[in-house]
């Protein structure tokens, strides 16, 4: 998205404001966690600081669709992205696909799943569990020193 920034540099305005779709090139994504990008919006405004310098600040929002961490399915997850990013008054033209783009790689989730439901997943030799499912059978196991406890109060008794 680029942005003529040539009458505020002029101070002839004091505010310019920022908004409507914007198109992330699809090499972007190449590398990244998400697949695809849909309906990433701007609503912002570019303003010049009283130190000088310009100030974009706004919104940024979209939906990108990512990976399952378990079953690898596509997922849609909804973002939102506060902005509030200060630009170089150099040039009257300003590019701000770069950073619109490294403020949606920060909003990408640590877990992605589709579903909240327990998920177990199983091979030859192995299988996946939650950690209740763990810590149910964990205490249900057959371990030879449960009766251990009991056998130290009685000794402690006497």
């Amino acid at each position: 998205m680029k942005i003529d920034i040539t009458r505020l540099i002029q101070n002839q305005i004091t505010r310019m404001n920022v908004s409507g779709k914007v198109d992330i090139p699809k090499d972007y994504l190449d590398g990244s966690m998400i697949d695809e990008l849909e309906n990433v919006n701007i609503d912002g405004k570019v303003t010049n600081t009283p130190d000088g310098e310009i100030e974009l600040t706004g919104t940024l929002t979209g939906v990108m669709t990512l990976k399952d961490d378990i079953t690898l399915e596509p997922v849609k997850y909804n973002f939102e992205a506060s902005l509030e990013e200060t630009l170089e008054k150099d040039k009257n033209l300003l590019d701000i696909t770069d950073l619109l783009w490294q403020n949606i790689l920060v909003e990408v989730p640590s877990k992605v799943r589709a579903t909240s439901e327990d998920i177990e997943l199983s091979g030859d030799g192995w299988r996946v569990i939650s950690e209740d499912t763990y810590n149910k059978e964990r205490n249900n196991m057959n371990n030879p020193f449960a009766n251990l406890d009991e056998l130290l109060k009685i000794k402690e008794d006497k």
